[in-house]
């Protein structure tokens, strides 16, 4: 017996440690759907689930945490998460690393109106509009998710917007909290993703009352990255994170995600970015 108990004590040390990836989930459609029929089916955790069949050799756990909180402890050195789909920033770069690989690509973010508030400022449904000029000339409210970064150039121009014109939401559903305060002439308008604002639009406009105005000050497309907390084992995770991520890309699968929140009319603008970008796209 006590040469069986040597021989274990022997041989563990030799056994490969088994690697892990522990990605944060956020409270926020249509990203990650939580409960519901269609739950399971948010874009981002879809990719997370075509991740986990690539790297068979790390085990995936999951951590859900409010959407305001994520970045912080993203960030944290007492942690060791991973994100899908967020912006490189200078600030988190000191805390976090990012792939080279986009793991998400969508249109860039939009502005949610009020169909009264386009006929009272003389818009048209779905026109391009310098958010810079539409807040300061019309004094309107805009309100967004609190801890959220829009890219360098939008979040510049949040920041020269008086804060009685700004309304920040955290907590849980933020967007759904604000798409609310939309429909009851709280806020004048909201920014977010055209996915979002239509998922938002699926659920409390039954009456049509809102529309999107797509942005100036922003590129036609935007693209999101893996970011890790900055440990020891990063380097080595973000290299085999990127392969696995210009694998999937070319997957059906992946477009099939990246197309499934966008409403109909708004497909074919990204299926031909897919399509440039040399991914698969659905057919039909």
């Amino acid at each position: 017996m006590l040469r069986f108990f040597i021989f274990i004590f022997l041989f563990l040390p030799l056994c490969p440690q088994a690697k892990s990836i522990s990605w944060i989930y956020v409270d926020f459609a249509p990203y990650y759907i939580l409960d519901g029929a269609k739950k399971g089916l948010g874009r981002d955790e879809r990719v997370i689930q075509l991740l986990d069949k690539a790297l068979p050799s790390y085990d995936f756990k999951y951590v859900t945490l409010p959407a305001s909180r994520a970045i912080h402890e993203l960030s944290s050195p007492k942690n060791f998460y991973c994100m899908i789909s967020i912006y490189k920033t200078p600030q988190r770069a000191v805390h976090i690393d990012y792939t080279k690989e986009s793991s998400t690509i969508g249109l860039s973010p939009s502005l949610a109106i009020r169909r009264s508030t386009l006929e009272r400022l003389n818009l048209d449904l779905g026109q391009q509009v310098s958010i810079r000029e539409l807040i300061h000339r019309h004094q309107l409210t805009l309100g967004i998710s609190a801890s959220r970064s829009f890219g360098n150039i939008l979040d510049g121009i949040i920041d020269t917007i008086p804060p009685e014109q700004l309304v920040s939401r955290p907590g849980k559903d933020p967007l759904m909290s604000l798409t609310k305060m939309l429909l009851k002439k709280r806020v004048d308008i909201t920014l977010g993703y055209p996915s979002e604002h239509y998922h938002m639009q699926q659920l409390l406009d039954n009456d049509y009352q809102l529309s999107q105005l797509t942005i100036e000050e922003t590129d036609s497309f935007a693209q999101g990255y893996i970011g890790c907390t900055k440990q020891a084992q990063t380097p080595e995770l973000i290299r085999e994170l990127d392969i696995a991520l210009k694998n999937i890309k070319s997957s059906r699968a992946f477009s099939d995600a990246m197309l499934y929140w966008l409403p109909t009319e708004l497909q074919p603008t990204l299926t031909s970015k897919l399509i440039q970008q040399n991914i698969n796209t659905p057919e039909g």
